[in-house]
């Protein structure tokens, strides 16, 4: 099967970092597995990945950080933030830094499709 883009996801709950990657391999796309927000600052330069997902709350460096640490070496990087406990104030400064959107866990299949299809670039 043709691969669809490279993803990036980072999340330091194993079983939602395990379910979300294999769903998106399941959608075909290739990814790429990351347990926090420093091993993914290095992941992603190392991979340019198409789209990325980021956990909110991680160990080393929390998706906020890795998010401002990702975009001020790549601007244009497509960043999708995932949360079980959504902080507003901190979404609205990535957000006006060109973040996509941010996602309340648990969330869909048909949601996790919908966003790496319409974001992901090869």
């Amino acid at each position: 099967m043709s691969r669809k883009g490279t993803i990036l996801v980072a999340d330091d709950d194993y079983a939602v970092l395990d379910t979300t990657c294999t769903l998106l391999e399941f959608f075909g796309y290739n990814v790429i597995r990351c347990k926090n927000g420093l091993e993914a600052v290095v992941k992603y330069r190392e991979h340019r990945p198409g789209l990325v997902f980021l956990d909110v709350k991680m160990p080393k460096l929390d998706g906020y950080e890795t998010f401002f640490e990702i975009e001020k070496e790549f601007p244009k990087a497509k960043i999708i933030f995932m949360t079980a406990h959504a902080d507003y104030s901190e979404w609205r400064k990535a957000k006006d830094r060109n973040a996509l959107e941010l996602i309340e866990k648990p969330y869909s299949a048909e949601e996790l499709k919908e966003l790496a299809d319409k974001f992901c670039s090869k």
